[in-house]
């Protein structure tokens, strides 16, 4: 299942329906907005996306991951756009194999290639009044990259 939605991610109804009989590795991760950015407090955050593309992308990506790890038995990927508060859930993943090495791998690259190559943009919201949209990668692995900052 590959999906975009404005609705809040029903995290506990996917992990029900992640798995199969065959798996023992059902992996989850799940996305959250976190309350700061580097030193600045974030109020909210709204994600942007060109849903054509991006559902396509979205599923190219599941069929990467797919051949590069045959044993994969079921992904799930979640993608929510529009507004989101602190601590709700913006992307919730699950891969399900018969063993863990490959779900762990699988589950990486998932979210690696989604944040690089899906057409999903991130906006925060500061608790001083500004906003700025963000790099994909901004925020992990060390990269700092604005790529507009804009007054609310």
């Amino acid at each position: 299942m590959i999906q975009l939605t404005r609705f809040p991610i029903d995290e506990p109804a996917l992990l029900i329906s992640a798995g199969t009989e065959r798996c023992g590795a059902v992996l989850s991760f799940s996305g959250t907005v976190r309350n700061h950015h580097f030193e600045r407090v974030v109020t909210k955050l709204a994600y942007e996306a060109y849903t054509p593309m991006a559902l396509a992308e979205l599923e190219r990506v599941a069929a990467e991951a797919r051949s590069t790890w045959p044993a994969i038995e079921k992904i799930q990927v979640i993608h929510r756009f529009g507004e989101m508060s602190v601590g709700e859930s913006s992307i919730f993943l699950t891969v399900a194999t018969p063993h863990r090495p490959e779900a762990f791998e699988a589950l990486r690259f998932l979210i690696d290639r989604i944040k690089r190559d899906v057409p999903i943009w991130k906006k925060e919201f500061y608790a001083d009044g500004e906003s700025g949209w963000l790099h994909p990668e901004e925020g992990c692995c060390g990269h700092h990259v604005r790529l507009e900052e804009t007054e609310s």
